[in-house]
């Protein structure tokens, strides 16, 4: 029996948004997982019951798949950057993402709804970001290659220790396991363990990434890229966003600035349907200050444990 579809409810974001650390936006490498019911519900000013009831619905309906736990990439020496590929056809979609795992420094990805994919790529410097965007271009069914863009991540506060290696190794084993547990089998106490996990989590050292079905909600997610007016502000046009459409989330991400005098700023909305979307993309673009609006259903995305298995295991073996 297939599991039911999650129906979005506001409560959903504002769960999100807590979880991404503060509430104020959401960061690629913010969540914290372990943040539970309790302590969500005095955050929000919600009954504990009802936050506990909509995170098992995501689990339930297939949305939150599972976590992945990196290393944030600056302790590994290297960067990231955004690239978009366009494949030649939507079917060839499956096959080009098993082979994405294999191209070295490819963490992440995005599938969106037809042609695109976006990727989080990491290298050591921009010049081999640059390479690594050619192997992609390469790839048997990959049409069109859009990057690399740079993003910006927390800068991490102090270098890992070995201790603090053998703690991310085991969290990338068993990201949801209990500290208690994970004390176990790193060989601590667990008051050593919650002291470690809280400044790991609190300097940026360790990001936990959560791995999303949006296949699994009723209403579609769509990606919404808008380019507006310097002068504009964003925070203008996401007000007006959210009075038409209130399920929205801004992710705490750069603007990419053009010297035309433009920003590009990333919404993500939940239309009511997917006959929604011209009417979605026609409303953005009416608002004060918008130059052009790009909407991306999103499908589902993707991580690729093996990069950073491999910066670890060579850490440990440089240790001994």
């Amino acid at each position: 029996m297939a599991a039911p579809s999650l129906l979005p409810d506001p409560l959903d974001l504002d769960i999100l948004r807590e979880m991404y650390r503060g509430g104020e936006g959401v960061y690629l490498a913010g969540i914290d997982p372990r943040v539970n019911a309790t302590r969500l519900s005095k955050r929000l000013h919600v009954g504990r019951a009802r936050v506990a009831a909509r995170l098992r619905a995501w689990s339930r309906s297939g949305f939150l798949v599972r976590y992945d736990v990196w290393v944030n990439p600056a302790l590994l020496g290297c960067l990231g950057a955004w690239v978009s590929l366009r494949v030649d056809h939507h079917r060839s979609k499956p096959a080009l993402i098993v082979r994405l795992g294999l191209v070295e420094g490819v963490v992440q990805a995005f599938e969106f709804l037809g042609a695109w994919v976006s990727l989080a790529v990491v290298a050591p410097d921009p010049a081999t970001l640059a390479r690594r965007a050619g192997l992609l271009r390469a790839l048997a069914g990959v049409e069109e290659i859009e990057g690399p863009v740079p993003w910006t991540a927390p800068q991490p506060k102090r270098p890992l220790s070995p201790l603090d290696v053998r703690i991310v190794r085991a969290l990338r084993d068993r990201p949801t396991a209990t500290l208690s547990a994970t004390a176990r089998r790193v060989g601590i106490s667990t008051r050593t363990m919650t002291r470690r996990y809280a400044a790991l989590l609190e300097d940026w050292a360790v990001w936990f990434v959560p791995v999303f079905d949006f296949r699994a909600i009723s209403y579609p997610v769509v990606a919404l890229t808008v380019t507006l007016r310097s002068e504009v502000g964003r925070e203008a046009v996401a007000r007006g966003i959210r009075s038409r459409y209130p399920l929205t989330l801004e992710p705490r991400m750069p603007s990419s600035n053009d010297p035309a005098g433009t920003e590009v700023h990333v919404f993500f909305v939940m239309p009511p349907s997917a006959a929604h979307l011209e009417e979605l993309e026609r409303y953005v673009g009416s608002l004060p200050g918008v130059v052009e609006v790009e909407p991306n259903i999103m499908v589902r995305s993707h991580t690729f444990p093996a990069w950073f298995d491999r910066q670890l295991a060579a850490i440990d073996g440089r240790r001994r």
